[in-house]
């Protein structure tokens, strides 16, 4: 009889991805972290907002973008084939990357931190994870996996 796999393990997926493929894809993911990271340490996204959006829909949509922004990294990371110690290491740099940049926005112009933003940020992650285990109990075959 096999023993149970880990909560961290997903199902097999019914499909391969070559090495090339795999790297391209850790790849964006580094690539969408950095874009994200300078997003929130720069004050043009936010003259942006006050340009573009109402007071009324800027907060809202600036805490949806990061609500979604940290579950799409999340989700990202937990779906593309890595070890996983990989995986935890990558949930690990963004609940730091959601302290930190909170930290460092004090010194930016037009933006300030805030353990609000920090406190959505790890929900936006914790949704990412959610998602993922959805997909490891219900995989493919759209039956529960125990």
């Amino acid at each position: 009889m096999e023993s149970p796999r880990p909560w961290y393990e997903p199902q097999m997926r019914p499909y391969s991805l070559s090495k090339k493929t795999v790297l391209f894809w850790w790849a964006c993911w580094w690539l969408l972290l950095v874009l994200w990271t300078i997003g929130l340490l720069r004050p043009e996204p936010i003259q942006l907002q006050h340009h573009l959006i109402s007071p009324s829909l800027g907060w809202i949509t600036a805490k949806g973008l990061h609500l979604g922004v940290y579950a799409l990294l999340a989700l990202f990371a937990s779906l593309l084939p890595s070890s996983p110690s990989f995986k935890l290491f990558c949930f690990i740099i963004l609940m730091v990357h959601a302290f930190v940049t909170e930290f460092l926005q004090q010194w930016v112009k037009e933006r300030t931190g805030s353990l609000s933003d920090v406190a959505i940020d790890l929900v936006g992650v914790a949704l990412g994870l959610g998602v993922w285990k959805l997909y490891c109990w219900f995989g493919t075959t759209g039956k529960k996996v125990p």
